[in-house]
């Protein structure tokens, strides 16, 4: 007679200490493994907290120094000084107030602040007063009301009263930017008795800055209560505060691996790494359910001896290629030009694939020495979820249509998907730097910089006072587009000319060509002349609307188009004249541009590595597509989505698709694993589909939560990046989840699923 089925699940270590060699095995690893990692913990929390602690990487440093936007601006940035810089005003900053002036002789005299090696942090600051002064001065001698017009929407309001004070930074002082952009704060409360709330800044330094602030307070703030619910989800889950303990302890250690790996390859800190931890740890809470659930599925079948090792011959394949094509999606970022997007993307990978290794060599001895006693109590039968895998294999073909249909209309709408990384982007209209920069653009002007840099060769044969036209008519065009708001140039400095004829027009052009050359050695000072060589480059700055929402690639264009007109008129590269075109537009425009190109070539990157994957782990061609259709589907549908509405996709949102896609994987191996087991027992394909339903959908709807949920709690992040990776990565996790239970079970049921052959159990 066989002994009793509950004789037969007795734990193996009941007859004795090591009654089960391979149980024995498990557990001598898994100690062997604890203490391993037990003494790598001091170096790794080490290194986690001095990556999270370093200042992040700029949006300059994103793209590589061969980008050509970036090398342009490099380039600029050599010839006219840094384009770093921060703009303060507030509401008694006026042309007749002295506060201004007296901050700008304490930021660059001799008490100026300067880093710890002596370099100072400003290189020059600007103020309205001082800019008026210049113009109503001989050799110009223009009249206060003819300055002020020249000066409006450049550095002064509107109003004609209200001025700013324009902050340009040295290298030292952008390295040192949060205590820089707090001596300015500081200063200014001190020598013009300006109220926090009152003083407003902005710029590219105070978006660099606002952007540190924000990414590494979505992590202080939320990653503790995140980690608090996905531990309580896996508690849930695994109905054992034991194990939820140890896979939790298991998917930190792992997150402690990624820093470690980011200090190994020497990369830095960035904004987008603030999801990295939260995403790591999901995971791996993610993959210890599923391998428990193997754990106790094979307890379950029984004999309890060798349960751990037959669990293990199991689920090494379905977690490998579970974690192997997560981290292939997120490998798959690699590719972008981007340095947040490519060093997430590495890192998370390495974290992910240590979750694997972790996971393995430790929960399986656990479990040999102590199983979960509550869960292998629950009979094995129908369930709650037979309903659903009645209800999808009943109506699998309308399932697979509906499907389908959803899939062709949302498809249509991808080739709309547009990016932006604009700082209205990455921030709410609520935030405080939003509000700074509509009181700055309502008050003073534009802050968003478009630079014409026109260069005129050492051969051009172009006088000064001609090379001035040239400028002039750029200017004029320049002012003529509907975006742009205010243009400055050398223009601004010098006499207006005259298009009169006769002796006395002539003699005044003799005039202003006289005090033109007299002034190029001040307009050399003032950033708007250059020489390079034999070359002379004259600057013409136009400036734009940060809130505006606009298009950053259209307006480019729009400059193009009345720029080239201009220098053609004159000769063009006949004559020696070329135009470039640079700043922070541009290069946000090239970055968006770059960001739309990693969104596709990551996404066709990761699905065609994790296609040819499921192909050979499903043994056929058309197996392994069938197998991707419910993987696809939540990526093709939101995106699709956005597409149509139009919505601008950024930084954080991007990287979700890829991401998704490896984490949609998971699901279907796990689904399949067990439906291609049921094969070989009768009813054939669908009740092989409701046997997969019984004993895997209770985990994959566990980890999904675990995943979904996890990841939510930075829905409400102050960076709006992060805040639009956590929803984003949430809604395609349920509908990945909707994909392995609804479309995938559907598409079994149905004549598709004959592409798949039974798999063979491993024996006891």
């Amino acid at each position: 007679m066989p002994p009793p089925a509950h004789a037969q699940r007795r734990p193996a270590w009941r007859g004795g200490p090591w009654s089960d060699p391979s149980a024995a095995r498990l557990f001598r690893t898994s100690i062997v493994a604890c203490l391993l990692l037990a003494a790598a913990m001091p170096f790794v929390a080490r290194t986690a907290i001095r990556m999270l602690t370093a200042e992040s990487t700029i949006p300059f440093d994103w793209v590589p120094a061969a980008f050509p936007a970036r090398r342009d601006y490099a380039r600029f940035t050599a010839d006219f000084g840094s384009g770093d810089m921060v703009v303060a005003s507030w509401p008694e900053c006026t042309l007749d107030a002295s506060a201004a002036d007296r901050f700008a002789a304490r930021a660059t005299g001799p008490t100026a602040p300067r880093d710890a090696v002596g370099r100072p942090w400003f290189d020059a600051v600007t103020t309205g007063r001082a800019a008026l002064e210049r113009l109503v001065a001989p050799p110009l001698a223009l009249d206060r009301a003819e300055a002020v017009d020249r000066l409006r929407g450049v550095v002064v309001g509107p109003d004609g009263e209200r001025t700013c004070v324009i902050v340009g930074f040295t290298a030292a002082g952008l390295a040192d930017r949060r205590r820089s952009v707090a001596w300015i704060r500081d200063t200014l409360h001190d020598m013009a008795g300006v109220a926090a709330d009152d003083l407003h800044l902005g710029g590219t330094v105070i978006d660099n800055v606002a952007v540190d602030a924000a990414s590494g307070e979505s992590l202080q703030v939320y990653g503790g209560p995140a980690a608090a619910i996905i531990f309580v989800l896996t508690w849930l889950a695994l109905r054992s505060l034991r194990y939820a303990i140890v896979v939790f302890l298991l998917a930190v250690t792992c997150v402690g691996i990624s820093f470690a790996s980011l200090a190994t390859w020497g990369d830095r800190m960035n904004p987008v790494l603030i999801v990295m931890p939260l995403l790591v740890l999901t995971l791996g809470v993610s993959g210890g359910i599923h391998l428990v659930n193997y754990l106790v599925e094979e307890y379950r079948r029984g004999p309890a001896r060798g349960a751990a090792w037959r669990a293990v011959r199991v689920a090494w394949l379905p977690c490998s290629l579970s974690a192997g094509t997560t981290a292939v999606g997120l490998g798959s970022l690699v590719v972008s030009e981007l340095e947040p997007i490519r060093t997430f993307g590495f890192h998370a990978a390495v974290g992910v694939l240590g979750t694997l290794i972790v996971l393995f060599l430790v929960l399986p001895g656990i479990f040999a020495r102590w199983p979960i006693r509550r869960r292998l109590d629950v009979v094995a039968g129908p369930g709650p979820v037979e309903p659903w895998a009645r209800a999808t294999t009943g109506h699998a073909a309308a399932i697979t249509g509906v499907a389908i249909v959803a899939l062709a209309g949302a498809g249509l709408g991808v080739p709309g998907i547009r990016t932006s990384v604009g700082i209205d982007t990455l921030f709410t209209p609520a935030s405080r730097l939003i509000r700074d920069y509509a009181w700055l653009e309502r008050e003073i002007g534009p802050l968003v910089p478009v630079e014409v840099i026109l260069r005129f060769s050492g051969d051009s044969g172009l006088r000064a006072v001609e090379r001035l036209d040239v400028v002039n008519e750029v200017g004029a065009a320049l002012r003529g587009l509907p975006p742009v708001a205010g243009v400055t140039s050398a223009a601004l400095f010098v006499p207006d000319r005259d298009d009169a004829t006769g002796f006395r027009a002539a003699a005044r052009k003799a005039v202003i060509a006289r005090k033109l050359a007299a002034s190029l050695s001040q307009l050399a000072d003032m950033r708007l002349v250059r020489m390079e060589g034999d070359d002379q480059l004259w600057r013409v700055t136009a400036r734009v609307s940060a809130l505006a929402g606009l298009d950053y690639g259209r307006v480019l264009a729009e400059v193009r188009g009345v720029v080239e007109p201009v220098v053609a008129r004159h000769g063009g590269g006949g004559r020696g004249i070329t135009a470039a075109y640079t700043g922070a537009m541009p290069l946000i425009n090239a970055i968006q541009t770059t960001l739309l190109r990693d969104l596709f070539t990551s996404f066709l990157s990761a699905l065609g590595v994790i296609t040819l994957v499921m192909m050979v782990v499903e043994g056929g061609v058309m197996a392994g597509l069938v197998a991707m259709i419910p993987n696809i589907f939540p990526m093709v549908l939101l995106f699709g989505i956005l597409g149509w509405t139009q919505a601008a996709l950024d930084i954080g949102s991007v990287m979700t698709a890829s991401v998704a896609l490896g984490m949609a994987v998971d699901g279907t191996f796990h689904f399949l694993t067990f439906f291609r087991h049921a094969l070989h027992g009768r009813g054939g394909r669908a009740a092989a589909v409701r046997d997969a339903y019984r004993h895997s959908a209770g985990a994959l709807v566990q980890s999904a939560l675990v995943c979904g949920i996890g990841i939510l709690a930075f829905a409400a992040s102050p960076f709006a990046p992060t805040r639009r990776f956590a929803w984003m990565l949430s809604l395609l996790v349920v509908a990945a989840l909707v994909g392995d239970l609804v479309v995938l079970p559907a598409l079994l049921t149905t004549r598709a699923g004959r592409w798949f052959r039974p798999a063979r159990r491993p024996q006891s």
